[in-house]
């Protein structure tokens, strides 16, 4: 079977969580979610934000985490093929 996701694109998929996790400690709060989306200048509510972070957050403590991250980035790859 072969590899969903390469070792090349998981560095490249830290990288990218490295950009929304502004201060370094692991995991995306709706905080810095926000901060990331209003710089591509989209105005989303707290509970959009929400929404966002839970569709992903599979242990439910409100953030997501670099598995979570790349979880998602790996099902989004997968629906774009």
């Amino acid at each position: 079977m072969a590899e969903i996701v390469s070792g090349e694109q998981i560095l490249e998929f830290k990288e990218a969580f490295s950009l929304f996790d502004r201060d370094g400690d692991e995991c995306i709060t709706t905080e810095e979610l926000a901060t990331v989306i209003r710089s591509l200048d989209q105005n989303p509510t707290e509970e959009e934000l929400k929404e966002i972070i839970d569709e992903v957050d599979f242990d439910g403590n409100g953030t997501i985490q670099f598995a979570e991250f790349l979880n998602l980035m790996a099902s989004t790859k997968i629906n774009v093929n």
